[in-house]
């Protein structure tokens, strides 16, 4: 008998490491392990390529990638998420409980007086297997969601370094630009103020090319604190300090804007919007939780099993019937709204992120257009009037301070195209991000968010 009570205690001991892991977590847990065995090793062994010289926008996003804590933060709650599939999938769900009574009339106690009883904990049932595996279905499609919400986190954090990154080119060029506007308006000036003590001119004129040199420097000035800034802005993105230097920008290559049919694209914002995707995981959750409590209307058992000296042995089981039916039933409706919530929640959701996706792509087309009007037009007509204007100055037709005014007008259209090129950016970028696009010119990204049964 005693045999057969250690028997009984490895048997349970063994039962104890059940799993019922519900189907697609192994894909999902392997998905973690990757993530986060490129952002969650020590610094030590997983280097941070350093920001180049001429820093690039790709080489900005990885490193924001790698250091930024939001980006972490998502990361550990997926992973702690995949470790709540495990937690809810073991089975059994209660502790073993052992009983030991003795019981005696007047002598010494003997070993047929003694009664060992095994059971489960009194304090928690043991859920019939079903429960278990649907709780264990529940928390995998929430670790489902929490995946969702980490890809949209990194796709979020590529929007915006490609937004500050455009602003920060944009910038550091209008500055440069305006830096010359300043210098042609000061020769300007210089010249009226020549032409004035000469009695050449009127007071009038020197008087508004004085007050249009010093807009031009508080112009100056106004842009070298947006540079600051955007830069620190940029460096709070990348997790760096406010203060850490940025070299000059290079020229990056425009951003490949979405050029297929709207079909196609509107296919794609479906399968690739990790927001969506994550509403789609909170709209299986809350059906799998649904599922769930409408299981507890069925009835728990509990087994025992008791040894009383060598002869007597006793197998029974516990029935444990629901009787709070009214509670269970509100638990139910409750579910049930909050399922017809998240799906309307998805449906309205779907429908912003189209309108989102379609105006990007207007102000996109519209931002083309404006940008080849500047560059093929209006700023090879006035290369050529500054041009003309240098010339005529050179042959003394005109003063220095028409020729001034005219390159300074000069600075303000390349002025207006850098304005023109980073706004069409960061529309592209937005794109990129409601299409769950990662790689470098908006190339696709694989599917990260695989829904299973």
């Amino acid at each position: 008998m005693k045999a057969r009570f250690c028997l009984g205690l490895v048997a349970l001991g063994a039962a104890s490491g059940c799993m019922l892991l519900p189907r697609g977590f192994v894909d999902q847990e392997q998905r973690s392990r990757e993530a986060a065995a490129v952002y969650l090793e020590p610094l030590a062994q997983r280097p941070i390529p350093p920001i180049e010289q001429e820093p690039s926008l790709d080489g900005l996003v990885e490193y924001a990638w790698r250091n930024n804590g939001e980006i972490r933060a998502a990361l550990l709650e997926w992973i702690a998420a995949v470790e709540r599939v495990r937690e809810q999938a073991g089975y059994p769900n209660t502790n073993l409980h052992l009983a030991l009574e003795a019981m005696w009339r007047g002598g010494d106690a003997s070993w047929n007086d003694v009664t060992i009883g095994l059971g489960n904990d009194p304090m928690t049932n043991l859920a019939l297997p079903i429960k278990v595996a649907a709780a264990a279905r529940l928390a995998l499609e929430e670790a489902r969601a929490a995946e969702a919400k980490f890809w949209a986190k990194r796709l979020a954090l590529r929007e915006q370094v490609a937004s500050r990154f455009a602003d920060w080119v944009a910038t550091t060029r209008r500055l440069a630009l305006a830096r010359e506007r300043a210098e042609w308006l000061a020769r300007g000036e210089q010249s009226l103020a020549a032409s004035l003590e000469a009695g050449q001119t009127s007071q009038d004129a020197w008087i508004r090319a004085r007050a249009e040199l010093l807009l031009a420097r508080n112009d100056v000035a106004d842009l070298v604190a947006q540079e600051a800034v955007l830069r620190s802005e940029l460096n709070a993105l990348l997790g760096r300090s406010p203060g850490a230097p940025l070299g000059a920008a290079a020229a990056p290559p425009p951003l490949v804007a979405p050029n297929r049919s709207w079909e196609a694209l509107y296919q794609e914002l479906m399968a690739g919007n990790a927001e969506l995707a994550g509403l789609r995981a909170e709209v299986a959750a809350r059906q799998r939780a649904l599922e769930l409590a409408r299981l507890q209307f069925l009835p728990d058992v509990n087994p025992m099993l008791a040894f009383t000296g060598e002869p007597s042995r006793t197998i029974g089981a516990a029935l444990v019937l629901p009787l709070t039916w009214r509670r269970l039933q509100a638990q139910v409706a409750n579910l049930d709204a909050l399922l017809r919530a998240s799906r309307a929640m998805l449906e309205q959701e779907q429908t912003t992120k189209t309108s989102e996706l379609a105006t990007a792509l207007v102000l996109v087309e519209n931002l083309d257009r404006q940008r080849r009007l500047w560059e093929e037009q209006l700023l090879p007509d006035f290369r050529l009037v500054c041009a003309t204007l240098r010339q005529a100055y050179e042959a003394n037709t005109v003063p220095l301070a028409e020729w001034a005014r005219a390159e300074a007008a000069r600075t303000e259209v390349e002025a207006r195209l850098e304005e023109i090129i980073a706004l069409r950016e960061q529309q592209v970028a937005r794109a990129d991000r409601l299409l769950g696009r990662f790689g470098p010119g908006g190339a696709p990204a694989r599917a990260e968010v695989a829904h299973g049964n």
